[in-house]
């Protein structure tokens, strides 16, 4: 009795058995917190290329395809170091008429994507949709592969995220852009 009760007094080892407990949490609050930061820092370059892509093209009265083709090595340029894989970006010139009513003027797609059909209609953020004006719509989107996999704590099989920005901004030079051979 006097061994069980020496036993039951006896704290040598309480330190590692309670590493052991936590350090499992710890290690996994650790990595998600890794996650977490490169899945902003990724959300963030994709928001700075959308924005550059149409903060460039509302710079010129002309545009072709071959300049728009560039702006996947603008984007690609601005995601070093992370990974661009997948990345799809679609590139609208929109026509707003005296009444109000938005249409697209031109449109490309990298990827072989289909760009927005000519004429049809598109929505435009209040705001921007004044009369007798030309706006650059630009979507980006790009596939994020998630580091920590961890189904049994998630509850989910998702593996991978698609982080997609839109942009609007209004032409900055001349009545519109021209599109040449888009």
């Amino acid at each position: 009795m006097s061994r069980l009760k020496a036993l039951l007094h006896n704290r040598d080892g309480v330190g590692g058995v309670e590493f052991a407990l936590i350090a499992p949490m710890l290690l996994v609050l650790y990595l998600s917190a890794v996650e977490l930061t490169v899945g902003l820092s990724i959300a963030k370059k994709a928001s700075l290329a959308a924005s550059t892509i149409t903060d460039l093209i509302t710079r010129t009265e002309k545009i072709t395809k071959a300049d728009l083709t560039v702006m996947e090595d603008v984007t690609k340029s601005i995601f070093v170091p992370y990974p661009s894989r997948d990345l799809s970006i679609k590139i609208t010139g929109v026509t707003i008429n005296n009444a109000g009513a938005s249409t697209v003027a031109w449109s490309w797609a990298n990827k072989g994507a289909a760009p927005y059909v000519v004429g049809s209609t598109v929505a435009i953020p209040d705001g921007m949709d004044i009369p007798n004006t030309f706006v650059v719509r630009t979507e980006l989107s790009v596939d994020h592969d998630l580091m920590m996999y961890l189904p049994s704590f998630t509850g989910s099989s998702l593996k991978e995220i698609t982080i997609a920005r839109e942009f609007f901004f209004r032409q900055r030079v001349g009545d519109r852009i021209e599109c040449q051979d888009c």
